[in-house]
C-alpha cells in the first residue's frame, strides 16, 4: 500500500491576508485558519492551523478574501521538528494547500463594492 497525505479543512480565516514573494520571487501567502470542534456536555473549541498557499492561487486568496471569509482547504500536511532558542524541540505542522475553494459569496468577501454576487468561487492549484 502506498502513503497517502491529504487533508481537508472547513474554517474561518483568521488573519489579515498579505501577499509576499520568496528569494525566487513566487507569490505565497500564510493563512491562520480557524475551525471548530464541539463535544457533547462541552464548549466549542477553536483549533488553529497553518496554512501555506503559493502561485496564483495565493494571489487570487488576496484579492477575494478577507478575515472571516469561509473557506475549504484541501492540501498535504508537512512538519517540521527544530531546536528553539531554549534548545528545546518544537514542532510545527504546517497544511501545504493544493486547492482553495472560496464559500463567502463575493459580496461580503470584496474589498471594494460594485462586484457581481457569486455563492462560490474555486481556485484550483495549475
Amino acid at each position: 500500500m502506498s502513503d497517502f497525505n491529504r487533508v481537508f479543512l472547513l474554517g474561518r480565516v483568521g488573519n489579515d491576508l498579505e501577499l509576499k514573494r520568496s528569494a525566487q520571487d513566487k507569490p505565497y501567502l500564510k493563512i491562520s485558519l480557524a475551525t471548530n470542534s464541539f463535544r457533547s456536555g462541552q464548549e466549542r473549541t477553536t483549533h488553529w492551523h497553518r496554512v501555506i498557499v503559493f502561485g496564483a492561487q495565493a494571489e487570487a486568496c488576496t484579492e477575494f478574501l478577507r478575515k472571516g471569509s469561509l473557506i475549504l482547504v484541501e492540501g498535504s500536511l508537512e512538519v517540521r521538528t527544530y531546536t528553539d532558542r531554549d534548545d528545546k524541540k518544537a514542532t510545527h505542522v504546517t497544511v501545504i494547500a493544493h486547492r482553495v475553494q472560496f464559500l463567502t459569496p463575493r459580496s461580503q468577501s470584496q474589498r471594494t463594492q460594485g462586484q457581481d454576487e457569486s455563492e462560490e468561487t474555486a481556485v484550483a492549484m495549475a
